[in-house]
């Protein structure tokens, strides 16, 4: 090779080869999708997206680097069409029967964290017999959640004609709600209901709680069948991170506990 033609060669040789080198070392970036779903997922004007998956997303870019997680926010409402669109390729903490049925999906089940629960406004006389039936009674429900009492079925209209449902779009409002005697009955995250009775204390005594769940959250992701990282690596870095403790500390960060069955 001619002197001329190496100085030339040679260092666009090295370019190339040092590109492609840089470009096989990055990461692949995998969006996951969330919405409002205290404590999982939760937003505020000053703080921005914060909760358990946020957390977790940032556990598990700190713990490999093959893969980027990055959040995308949506709605519990839009999430399906987000979905659809291919504006992300998983969700965590979100549980198969929640309106996915007719979706190419795969799901990772996990231990029990917690649940969603009846409450009342307190009254001499009223016990848990109150949660028995709900026949009659006005119930505040979060727009776009699915609730075990009525068939994991989140249309509106139904759950108007069906359960004389007011919708709502804060768990504070239907708290806010019940409080007031606007309505019966809401269905309240655990983890978001008692944070909310710790910052005020006061409401302890003027509400009801039902002893029994409505439905336990066991769910730890779903994901698009054909998505990376697939789903036996997700588990793989889920496990690593359970082994490590870090899992463990980032629930209790958020008030949850795994509940033994």
């Amino acid at each position: 090779m001619r002197p001329a033609f190496r100085a030339l060669f040679l260092p666009l040789l090295l370019t190339v080869l040092f590109a492609g080198s840089a470009s096989a070392a990055e990461p692949q970036s995998v969006s996951v999708g969330g919405y409002v779903f205290p404590p999982f997922v939760e937003y505020g004007p000053e703080s921005g997206w914060t909760g358990l998956t946020i957390d977790l997303i940032a556990a598990l870019n700190a713990s490999q680097e093959q893969y980027d997680f990055e959040f995308f926010p949506t709605s519990a409402t839009r999430r399906y069409h987000d979905f659809v669109n291919g504006r992300f390729d998983m969700l965590f903490f979100e549980s198969p029967h929640w309106g996915w049925k007719n979706q190419l999906i795969v799901s990772l089940p996990g231990p029990r964290v917690g649940g969603e629960v009846f409450i009342a406004a307190a009254q001499p006389g009223r016990g848990q017999d109150y949660f028995v039936s709900l026949h009659g009674k006005r119930i505040a429900l979060f727009s776009g959640y699915h609730y075990a009492f009525a068939g994991y079925n989140s249309n509106k209209n139904y759950l108007r004609q069906t359960h004389n449902a007011i919708i709502t779009f804060s768990h504070e409002s239907s708290m806010q709600m019940v409080l007031r005697n606007r309505v019966d009955l809401a269905v309240i995250p655990q983890g978001f209901l008692q944070r909310y009775l710790d910052g005020q204390p006061e409401y302890r005594s003027q509400l009801l709680i039902s002893a029994k769940p409505d439905q336990y959250y066991r769910h730890i992701l779903i994901k698009r069948e054909s998505s990376e990282p697939r789903l036996s690596e997700l588990a793989s870095l889920l496990k690593r991170l359970d082994e490590e403790g870090t899992m463990q500390e980032l629930l209790a960060r958020h008030g949850l506990l795994i509940f033994e069955e």
